[in-house]
């Protein structure tokens, strides 16, 4: 039936004044992964975890792992990175993360051979894709790639084996890290990547990415993104057909804390993205949805124990998330750099 031309209109009205309000709760006021307190990792630090879900349900978290260099004089000489995987066990708790666990390993390739980082993990069709950073230090610069590696859905994803390693994914890019990917619709899909201002690439294939030179944002010197935007995990669809994207962003503070010549905050923000065009943005966070409050979050001058342990103070930061239920979503984030914690997220939306 063709509905009249004023309902089509009222719709459109409607869409356009719509009004989503994002709202965060923490779980816990403890990490869910960490060496220090629960002990539930033989790795220091363990953060920037991305979630990976399985045909049969099963959820994953894909955990940057790092230790100090032996002899480290302070807690800021760790060695390379690390991607291991952990999952709930019969108890209902993370099993405890080894060495056994590692699926992307410095070893295995120059091409990452100073560090595997910050993974974000999309499923698509029969394949899961892990955008990872690999790191190498040539002549003693740092060097930073967004990398691809994949794993079929019929595999057993905790076996480094059956992971493929397809190298970086924007060669030409001197410096690339966090990509997001949105699987829009058969022909095209939507790579959200940068640590900087938040950049598109597309592809088709899922394998090769082509720049579109076009920025999703940037950031703004009068909020709480003035420093940096850097993609979260993947955009993922409201009820309304919009997408949530989740984003990382940075500020100056003068925050007393630990870390020599460290002045930067890292928050949570959001973007509401046009679902019928998601290089879109219909809605944009003024505010942050998530801050560092707590003492294993913030491990500045006031946090007792944390002080001492966090290797990057005054940081949240998001790479996994998944829906469990109509526009609520738990998400995994990490604090200070070196633990995992769990929030869950609401979205309302108004007209």
């Amino acid at each position: 039936m063709k509905l009249p031309v004023f309902v089509l209109m009222l719709a459109l009205v409607a869409n356009i004044y719509a009004k989503h309000v994002v709202t965060v709760k923490r779980l816990f006021s403890h990490p869910i992964i960490n060496y220090f307190d629960i002990k539930n990792s033989d790795f220091l630090y363990n953060y920037n975890t991305a979630t990976l879900r399985t045909p049969q349900g099963k959820v994953y978290l894909a955990v940057r792992v790092q230790d100090l260099v032996k002899g480290a004089k302070d807690i800021y000489n760790v060695g390379p990175s690390l991607i291991a995987l952990t999952a709930k066990n019969s108890t209902g708790e993370f099993s405890h993360l080894t060495a056994q666990d590692v699926i992307i390993d410095p070893k295995d390739s120059e091409m990452h051979n100073a560090g595997c980082e910050d993974p974000r993990i999309v499923t698509v069709g029969d394949t899961h894709y892990m955008y990872y950073t690999a790191v190498t230090a040539p002549k003693g610069a740092w060097v930073a790639k967004l990398a691809l590696a994949t794993c079929n859905v019929n595999d057993d994803v905790t076996k480094k084996s059956n992971w493929k390693l397809h190298g970086p994914i924007l060669p030409d890019v001197g410096w690339s890290k966090s990509g997001a990917l949105l699987d829009f619709n058969q022909t095209t899909k939507y790579l959200f990547w940068g640590d900087n201002s938040i950049s598109i690439a597309t592809t088709s294939d899922m394998i090769n990415y082509k720049k579109t030179g076009v920025k999703l944002i940037e950031t703004r010197k009068d909020k709480f993104d003035s420093e940096l935007c850097e993609s979260g995990p993947e955009p993922l669809k409201l009820s309304d057909g919009n997408y949530l994207f989740l984003y990382n962003s940075g500020r100056k503070v003068d925050t007393p804390n630990p870390k020599p010549g460290w002045h930067i905050e890292y928050n949570l923000g959001y973007l509401i993205l046009d679902g019928k065009d998601p290089t879109k943005i219909l809605q944009r966070s003024d505010e942050p949805i998530l801050s560092p409050e707590l003492d294993w979050e913030r491990c500045d001058n006031t946090s007792g124990k944390w002080k001492d342990i966090g290797l990057t103070p005054l940081v949240i930061f998001v790479e996994g998330w998944v829906q469990s239920g109509n526009n609520r979503f738990i998400v995994v984030y990490q604090g200070c750099d070196s633990f995992t914690g769990i929030v869950e997220l609401g979205v309302t939306i108004q007209q």
